[in-house]
Formats: structure tokens, sequence, C-alpha cells
């Protein structure tokens, strides 16, 4: 009893990290060829471990039946990132025999109406075992010199994933080897951290970020078996688990949220790109959906009129965006003189930023951005989209 529990408990923290990931993926618009294949397999995998946790809690026969039908797709679905990844169709015959192992597992799940646990379906086994080893081997023997430095380096990943996977996936299996609770939840969680490293980190970063998860888990679970006072083996590593678990889905937590922030600032960075530079109103209409720009505020002429336009002309060609912390910082060597007119401006508008549009007619736009985006790569961005406003309004004076 204690093992479902717990193997429940591991399937829920998988099941909620290889959702997370697959969310991001969904929310970066900017996706390349290779990701819908990602969503399929991660989307296939963390469907599998939440529908084998509802089913350990609830024991609901639907979820037990979903269970066995989603897991049958996985090695499909592995297979065409394979691809996707290579460049190229698998053989023919492999091809051929991982959709016959996929169809056979899915109509060994709806057509099974005896009630057998998962870990003795040693048939399922064998074909999920087998299936991902033929993609493994594929991975491995690939034509290195038809691939980039990077697609390499992206493929090997892969493959190390899977070669860790392969065996861990066996010991979900009870009848194939004893084991004190399946692990395949937790190398479904690393495969996930590889994926997010691919492109971002090298591979040292990536060995020491396991290093620590490691020690990390370690010295956690010790900790634990002494407060608990937990004596059998079994158990000690069910808590292992448990706390890895925990540990990676955090960390992949962390490492996931950056991912709608960097959605929309390649969207900005794309529509600043397609903008139309004939004139500065046009520009800035091209722009008007962009949230950061979405309640940009233009003052011009007489709107300046009671803040020494001259002076403000002078502070805000320093730089193409000035902030509130900024100004109060009293950076660029900025005095109280210069400073205080753009802070009331600031101050009568609700902004946190203002820079500088055109110089004649001078025009200054005012942006407020949330906390969480200040100081950040999205006060780049505005500052780069307020910069090519004033070229474009000098290109065309």
């Amino acid at each position: 009893m204690i093992r479902l529990e717990t193997q429940a408990l591991l399937d829920g923290f998988a099941a909620a990290g290889l959702a997370a990931y697959v969310v991001a993926l969904l929310v970066r618009r900017a996706g390349g060829p290779l990701t819908p294949r990602l969503v399929f397999l991660f989307g296939v995998m963390a469907l599998f471990y939440g529908v084998r946790s509802l089913a350990v809690r609830t024991g609901w026969p639907v979820f037990e039946v979903a269970t066995f039908a989603v897991i049958s797709l996985a090695p499909l679905a592995a297979l065409l990132l394979a691809e996707g990844l290579l460049r190229r169709h698998a053989p023919r015959s492999m091809k051929i025999a991982i959709f016959a192992a996929s169809a056979v597992g899915l109509g060994f799940a709806l057509f099974t109406t005896g009630h057998v646990a998962f870990g003795s379906r040693i048939t399922l086994a064998g074909i999920i075992l087998l299936s991902l080893i033929s993609v493994l081997i594929l991975l491995w023997t690939r034509d290195r010199r038809s691939l980039s430095r990077a697609e390499n380096g992206a493929v090997r990943r892969l493959a190390i994933g899977l070669a860790v996977v392969i065996p861990l996936i066996a010991t979900d299996f009870t009848e194939l080897v004893a084991s004190p609770i399946g692990f395949s939840p937790i190398a479904a969680l690393v495969i996930v951290l590889l994926a997010l490293s691919n492109g971002i980190s090298d591979g040292r970063d990536v060995w020491i970020d396991a290093v620590v998860i490691v020690a990390a888990t370690l010295a956690l679970t010790c900790g634990l078996i002494e407060q608990l006072d937990v004596a059998a083996f079994d158990d000690r590593a069910r808590l292992f688990a448990l706390v890895g678990a925990v540990l990676i889905t955090m960390t992949l937590i962390v490492r996931i949220q950056p991912f709608g922030a960097a959605a929309r600032r390649t969207h900005l960075r794309r529509s600043l790109a397609s903008a139309d530079a004939r004139s500065l109103d046009a520009f800035l209409g091209d722009l008007s959906e962009e949230p950061m720009l979405k309640d940009l505020s233009i003052v011009t002429g007489p709107g300046l009129a009671d803040y020494h336009p001259e002076q403000l002309l002078e502070t805000l060609e320093r730089r193409p965006l000035w902030s509130v912390a900024a100004l109060g910082a009293g950076e660029g060597v900025v005095d109280d003189g210069a400073r205080e007119p753009l802070l009331d401006l600031l101050a009568s508008a609700d902004a946190t930023h203002v820079g500088l549009l055109s110089r004649s007619p001078l025009r200054i736009g005012l942006v407020r951005l949330p906390d969480l985006l200040r100081n950040t790569e999205a006060e780049i961005d505005l500052a780069l989209a307020f910069r090519m406003a004033r070229l474009t309004a000098e290109k065309n004076a």
C-alpha cells in the first residue's frame, strides 16, 4: 500500500512538471518545427502520469484503461521527435514495427477485461522497452556530418536521456525488476530538464545542475530519515525518490517561468521589425496592441509648457528611456533641475518610464511597466522601441 501511495505522489509530481513544460511550449508561440513533436511527446507523458496517479487515488476503471492507452503512444511520440531532430525518416521497417507496437499496446489496453496491475503487464513492458531501444539506436547511429553542432548536441542529450530512462522504466514493472518504487517519473522530469537546457546551457552546466540536485536530494533525504526514523531500505528509497521529484519539479517551474515573458519580448521584437516606418504615427499605430505599449501616453506642445521643455529635451536626448528608479537614483549625472520636471511629469501620468519620441515637434512618451518587468530585458526592449520611434521621426522630418 505504501508503494502505491508513494508511486501516486511521484506520478503527480511528474505530471505537474511535464504539463508545465507543455503549457510553456504552447504559450511560446514562436516555436520551431519541433514544437508540435515536443508537445506530443511530453503531453503524452504528462497525461500518462496524471491518469496513473488518478487510477491509484480513485480506483476508477476508466483511469486504469486510460493509463495503458496513453502509454502505448509513447514509442510513437519518441520516434516522431527523433525523426524531427535527425531531419530524416527512420527506416521503414522500424516505423512499421513501432506503429504496430503502439497499436498492439492500445488494443491491449482497450480490450483487456481482467484487472491486471500495471507492474504485472510484462507484455506491455516488452513493447515499450523494445520500441524505445530502437529509437535510441536510431539516434546513436545518426550521420553526425549531416547535422550542425547544435543539432548534434540536441540529439546527444535526447539519446542520453533515453539511455537513462529505459532502465528506469523497467522499474515500473514489478514482474520485470524488483524495485521499491517505479523511478520512471524521475527519468521523465530529467528529460524535461535536458530539453530546457538545449541551446541555453552547455554540457558542463547540465552536469553541474544534476550534481547539485542529487546532492540536495541526498542531504534532505538523510535529514528526513533521521527525523522520521525511517529504518527500512525500501522506505528510504521511496523517500529519496519523492524528495528528488519535488526538487526537480521546483527547478522546472523556476526554469519555465521566463517563457511567458520571452514570448512577449519576441512578439514585440517581431512587431518592431515589421512596423511601418514611413511616419511616426504609423510606426506607433503598428505597436499599439503590444502589451508594454498599449497604454502609451504621448504628451506634446501645450502639455509640456509647465515642465521646462528645453530642459526636458536636453535630458531625454541622453538616453532613449528613463525610469523613475533611474531618475531617483541620479543615474546619468542628472542634476535636480533636470530631474524634478521629469519626475513631476511621470507622477502626473502615473507612469514609470519616459522617453523622447521626436524633437520637432517635441513629443514625449510615457509608459507604466508592471513591477515584475522593471530592471529586466523588457526595459531594454522598451528602450529599443523608443529609439526606433525617434529614428523614424527624424528620418521623416
